[in-house]
Order: structure tokens, then sequence, then C-alpha cells
């Protein structure tokens, strides 16, 4: 099963959802990107890793290609804007 889904509204979550999303707010303290804390650098490194196993999935071939927004709305609206032109 792919997952993709995490909407505020989404339940059940499965298994494997509760498990990653528990490790990891037992054990990461920092915001990724936000400081050059250790907690900081790791957060941001478990960023990196999953942006390195969706680029893969998706035959991408650079992580940094991989984003991340709030939901599938604000996604499309992203994507819409850098396209669309006034007028």
């Amino acid at each position: 099963m792919i997952y993709l889904d995490n909407a505020a509204t989404s339940w059940p979550k499965p298994p494997e959802v509760l498990k990653a999303m528990a490790d990891v707010l037992g054990h990461a303290g920092g915001n990724p990107g936000r400081s050059g804390h250790r907690l900081s650098i790791e957060a941001a490194g478990v960023m990196y890793d999953a942006r390195e196993d969706i680029a893969s999935f998706f035959n991408n071939g650079d992580p940094l290609r991989v984003i991340f927004t709030h939901n599938a709305t604000h996604a499309i609206n992203i994507v819409l804007k850098g396209l669309l032109k006034p007028g």
C-alpha cells in the first residue's frame, strides 16, 4: 500500500505511519533548516532521507527536487500559480 494522504481528517492511520510519527515525535526536537544545533541538523537529515526515498520511488534522480507542502490543495496552488499568468 502507498499512503500519500496524511491530512488531518484521514483516519485511521496505517500502523506504519503511526510508528514513523511516534519515532520522530519521540526523538526529534529540532526544526529542520532553522538552526545549526544537533537536533535541527538531525531533523534535516530525516527530511533529506525521506526526499531520497521519494525521489528513488518516482525515479526522480534528484532528492532536492522533492518538496513537501501542507497538503494537496497547497501543492496544486503552487503549481497553478507557477503556470498561469495574469490576463
